[in-house]
C-alpha cells in the first residue's frame, strides 16, 4: 500500500520540501492525498471550501508571497500558512510530513490500521490457516496464479486468534471491540457486532437470544426466510403473521395498514394462542423489514408508536437498507434515530453491508438500542446476545471481512457519509428522468404526477429533499398497490424500479401484449449489464454511492435499444444470442415480440400476478396444520415423501417452498399445500417447460424430469399411519 499524496495548486510557489509524490490539485479527487497546499487565490476562489465540504478531513496549508496574508474567516479552517522562503522549504516540509502522517494514520480506523501494522511487522507464522500468508499456494503454479490474482496484501491479512495482538472477533476484545464501538457510534446503535456470514447469520443471532418455544412472534409474511429458519424452526416461536401487499407488475409492497391496529393484532392473537390475547406485552419480538427487496420503506417511528407497547422488543431487519440515516428525506424511517423511553421496546437492527453499503459479500452486522430498558425483565444483555453470536459465528474468521466493516464505518462518518449517499440519490433521480425521456415502453416506478405536474419536470435538488415524489399515496393507480394509509410508505430512491409493458395501471389486468421482465434482464446481461433481480413486469437496479452517471448512460443507452428491437420486431437470435444457441430447436425462427408474447399469454392465462399476491394475503394464507419446528424435525427424522406437486395439494408441506430470489417463503413448514401456493408454483412448472432458458430459481422444491417433462417435486410429511409402519418395521 503505497503512501497517499501530497496535493499541490499550480498556482503554489516552491516553498516546501516533501518525500511524497505531489500532484496537481486538479489532478486528484481528495481520496488518495494527506495533505493539500493552496494558493491564497485559491482559498479566495472557493477550493478551501469545496476542500472542506467532502468531510474527509485532509489538513490544507496555504502558501504565501510577497508578504500576503491569509483573510481571518479561512484561519480556522487550515493547518497552516507557507511562506515563500528558501531557507524555511525544509522545516514547512516537516510540518507538512507531520499533518500527512497524522491524517494518514487516523484515516485508517481501529481495526484495519491494526491489522495492517501487524501485517507489516512480517511475522514469521506457524498457525492456522496453512496457507501461511500465501506461502503454500505458491507452491504450485494454480496456486502462484491465485495469489498473484488476488495480491499477496490479502493473503498476508488472512490470519489466526493464535496471536492475541489483534484481539478477539468472538468475545469482542482489542481492535474488534474498538471497531464495533466506532461503528455503533456511526449508526447512532448503543452496541454493534459485526457479522461475517451474511444477515441471515445476523437475523438467526438476534432471534436464537430473544425467542423460546411458546414465544409469540409478530410475523411479517414478507420476511426473508433466515427469520422463519431462526424464530420458527430453530427458535421453536408461535408466529402470528402480518398480512402484505403485492402489486400486479410482481413489486413486494408493505404490510397493511389494519395489520398496524391492536384490536386486530389481538383478534389474531386469539386465533393461535388465546390464553395470551389480554396480556399487556403478548409478542416476546416483532420481525418487521424496514424496506422490502423492492424498496418499499417503513416509517420507523410509525411502527413502534402503533405496536411498540406490545412488543417487548422489534428486529427490523434492514438488509435492504442500513442508508436510510445518511440521506435527509428518510431519516425519519430509521429506528436508530428514535428517541425512545423506558415504555418502548427494544429495537434490533440486522444490515447486509455487502448489499448496499461498502462491504464484501457476506458482511453483516447488528445494531442493539435498548439502554432505555435495562433493567427491565425483557432486558437482552450483552452476554446473552454474545452466546446466541457464538453458535453462528465461525471460529476462523476472514479478518479481510471484519476490516471491511470497520473501513464501512469510517467511510459513513460525518458529512462524508451523508454526501455519498446524497450524490447516488442525485444520480438516481437524473437516471430516472433520462429514462423518462427517452423510453416509451419500460417506466421508473415514480408517481406520474406530483402536484399536478410531471415528476420529471421538477428540479433534480427539489426531488432529493422531498418525499412527496417517491411516496406512496393511497388510491393511486400507479403503484397500484392496496391497504395503504397516508405517508405510511415510501420508494427507496435507491432503488431504480422499472416497469415492463403488459399491465394496465387503471385496473391492474393484462394488457394484450406484454414485456415479461425476465426478456428485458436476459438482454441487458447478454450486453453486459447485470440487474439485481426481475419479476413477471417489474426489474431492479441497486444504486450506491459506486454509480455515476456513465454507467446509468450505459443503461439507458440498452434500454432504448431495446425498445427499439421491440419495435422492429428484431429476430430472437439477434436480441438474446445465448439462449437462442443454448434452444435454438425450441426458438428456430423467433421473433423478440414472439417470445414476449407467448411468455405474456402464459401469465395471463394462469392470471400469475394474482395467486402471487393472494399467497401474502390473509385470506389465502396457506393452513397451519403443524408447528413449523415439529414438521422441520420430521424431515430431519425421515418422516416424509418425495411427491409430485399436484399430489402435494392437502399434504403438510415438510421444507419451505419459494422462488429466490427475493427468499420469501410462499408456504412455511407445518403449512398445508393448496389454494393460490399451488397455483403460483404449478404456473412456474408450466412455465419452465414451455419456454426453456428462462427457469426461475426454486427452492425447497425439487425439478425432475420424467417422460421427456421437467416436473416439480416436493416433500410432505408422512401421515401418521405410516409413519407408525415404518416404525414397526424397524423393530422386525
Amino acid at each position: 500500500m503505497s503512501k497517499l499524496k501530497i496535493a499541490v495548486s499550480d498556482s503554489c510557489p516552491d516553498c516546501f520540501t516533501t518525500q511524497r509524490e505531489c500532484i496537481y490539485i486538479n489532478e486528484s479527487r481528495n481520496i488518495d492525498v494527506a495533505a493539500i497546499v493552496l494558493s491564497l487565490n485559491d482559498v479566495t476562489c472557493g477550493k478551501l471550501d469545496e476542500i472542506d465540504a467532502t468531510g474527509y478531513g485532509i489538513p490544507v496549508f496555504i502558501a504565501t508571497e510577497n508578504q500576503e496574508r491569509v483573510p481571518a474567516e479561512y484561519l480556522p479552517c487550515i493547518s497552516g500558512v507557507f511562506e515563500n522562503c528558501e531557507s524555511r522549504r525544509e522545516f514547512y516540509g516537516r510540518q507538512l510530513e507531520t499533518a500527512a502522517s497524522h491524517y494518514e494514520t487516523q484515516l485508517r480506523p481501529p481495526f484495519f490500521r491494526a491489522l495492517v501494522d501487524y501485517v507489516n511487522q512480517g511475522n514469521s507464522a506457524f498457525d492456522c490457516p496453512g496457507h501461511q500468508g500465501g506461502e503454500f499456494f505458491r507452491r504450485h503454479p494454480a496456486g502462484n496464479q491465485f495469489v498473484e490474482y488476488f495480491g499477496e496484501a490479502l493473503f498476508r491479512s488472512d490470519l489466526c486468534n493464535a496471536d492475541v495482538a489483534m484481539g478477539d472477533l468472538l468475545i469482542h476484545e482489542g481492535a474488534p471491540c474498538i471497531a464495533q464501538q466506532h461503528a455503533a457510534k456511526v449508526f447512532n446503535a448503543d452496541k454493534t457486532y459485526f457479522v461475517l456470514n451474511g444477515t441471515s447469520s445476523s437475523n438467526k443471532v438476534v432471534l436464537n437470544a430473544l425467542l423460546t418455544p411458546g414465544d409469540l412472534v409478530l410475523f411479517d409474511r414478507n420476511n426473508h426466510k433466515s427469520n422463519h429458519h431462526g424464530a420458527l424452526l430453530q427458535a421453536g416461536a408461535t408466529p402470528v403473521y402480518l398480512e402484505t401487499a403485492r402489486n400486479p407488475y410482481g413489486f413486494i409492497g408493505g404490510i397493511d395498514a389494519h395489520c398496524f391496529e391492536e384490536s386486530y393484532l389481538r383478534e389474531l392473537i386469539a386465533e393461535v394462542a388465546p390464553q395470551r390475547t389480554k396480556e399487556a406485552r403478548p409478542f416476546r419480538l416483532a420481525v418487521i423489514q424496514l424496506g422490502t427487496y423492492d424498496g418499499t420503506i417503513y416509517n420507523a417511528r410509525q411502527v413502534v408508536d402503533k405496536i411498540g407497547h406490545l412488543c417487548d422488543y422489534i428486529l427490523f431487519d434492514s438488509a435492504w437498507v442500513g442508508y436510510e440515516q445518511f440521506i435527509p428525506m428518510m431519516a425519519d424511517c430509521s429506528p436508530l434515530l428514535l428517541d425512545l423511553n423506558e415504555n418502548d421496546p427494544g429495537i434490533l437492527v440486522t444490515q447486509s453491508v455487502h448489499k448496499q453499503q461498502a462491504g464484501f459479500s457476506q458482511t453483516s452486522q447488528i445494531h442493539k438500542k435498548d439502554s432505555h430498558i435495562k433493567g427491565q425483565q425483557r432486558y437482552v444483555p450483552h452476554k446473552r446476545m454474545n452466546n446466541a453470536f457464538m453458535m453462528h459465528a465461525s471460529t476462523s474468521p476472514f479478518y479481510p471481512l471484519f476490516a471491511a466493516l470497520d473501513i464501512n464505518a469510517k467511510m459513513h462518518e460525518g458529512v462524508s457519509g451523508r454526501n455519498m449517499w446524497m450524490d447516488c440519490v442525485v444520480n438516481g433521480i437524473n437516471a430516472r428522468k433520462l429514462i423518462l425521456d427517452n423510453c416509451q415502453h419500460i417506466r421508473p416506478f415514480v408517481p406520474e404526477l406530483v402536484d399536478g405536474k410531471p415528476w420529471q419536470s421538477y428540479e433534480t435538488a427539489q426531488i432529493a429533499v422531498d418525499l412527496r415524489f417517491f411516496q406512496f399515496v393511497p388510491g393511486e393507480h400507479w403503484h397500484s398497490f392496496e391497504g395503504y394509509a397516508e405517508n405510511q410508505y415510501f420508494v427507496d430512491p435507491c432503488k431504480l424500479l422499472l416497469t415492463t409493458p403488459g399491465i394496465d395501471a387503471r385496473n391492474g389486468e393484462y394488457e394484450a401484449f406484454g414485456v415479461p421482465a425476465t426478456i428485458l434482464a436476459n438482454f441487458l446481461r447478454e450486453n453486459g449489464v447485470v440487474p439485481e433481480k426481475c419479476d413477471l413486469n417489474s426489474i431492479l437496479f441497486l444504486l450506491t454511492p459506486a454509480e455515476d452517471m456513465a454507467k446509468l448512460q450505459q443503461l439507458v443507452a440498452l434500454l432504448v435499444r431495446f425498445e427499439k428491437l421491440l419495435e422492429s420486431d428484431a429476430p430472437l437470435a439477434e436480441v438474446l444470442p445465448s439462449i437462442y444457441k443454448q434452444h435454438e430447436e425450441r426458438y428456430a425462427g423467433y421473433t423478440l415480440r414472439q417470445l414476449c408474447q407467448e411468455m405474456h399469454d402464459l401469465y395471463a392465462r394462469h392470471n400469475v400476478k394474482q395467486p402471487q399476491k393472494e399467497m401474502f394475503r390473509k385470506e389465502h394464507f396457506p393452513r397451519v396444520s403443524m408447528n413449523p419446528q415439529e414438521a422441520n424435525y420430521a424431515y430431519s427424522r425421515g418422516e416424509v415423501e418425495l411427491v409430485r406437486l399436484p399430489d402435494a395439494e392437502g399434504r403438510i408441506a415438510a421444507e419451505g417452498a419459494l422462488p429466490y430470489p427475493p427468499g420469501v417463503l410462499c408456504v412455511v413448514p407445518g403449512e398445508i399445500w393448496g389454494g393460490a401456493v399451488l397455483r403460483y408454483f404449478s404456473a412456474l412448472e408450466e412455465g419452465i417447460n414451455l419456454l426453456p432458458g428462462f427457469a426461475p430459481e426454486l427452492q425447497g422444491v425439487y425439478i425432475e424430469e420424467h417422460d421427456g417433462r421437467k416436473q416439480v417435486w416436493c416433500y410432505v410429511i408422512k401421515p401418521r399411519d405410516a409413519q407408525s409402519g415404518n416404525a414397526a418395521n424397524l423393530l422386525i
